[in-house]
C-alpha cells in the first residue's frame, strides 16, 4: 500500500499551483500578443482618417478664405 504523506500532499498542491499559474501567464500573453498583433491595423487606420480630415481641414479653411473675400 502506497503511503501519502503531508510532505507529498504538500508538494503535489505546490505542483497544480504552478500549473495553474502558468495556465494564467499562457492565457494573458496570448491576450497582450493578439492585441499587440492588432496595433498595426489600428495605427494604419488612424492615419488614413488623419490624412482625410486634415483634407477636410484644408477645403473648409478654402471655403472660409472664399467666403472672406
Amino acid at each position: 500500500m502506497l503511503k501519502i504523506t503531508k510532505k507529498d500532499r504538500k508538494i503535489n498542491t505546490l505542483e497544480n499551483k504552478v500549473e495553474e499559474l502558468e495556465s494564467i501567464i499562457k492565457d494573458e500573453l496570448y491576450k497582450i500578443f493578439m492585441e499587440k498583433l492588432s496595433e498595426p491595423a489600428k495605427i494604419e487606420k488612424l492615419i488614413e482618417e488623419n490624412k482625410r480630415l486634415r483634407k477636410k481641414v484644408k477645403l473648409l479653411k478654402e471655403i472660409i478664405k472664399g467666403d472672406e473675400k
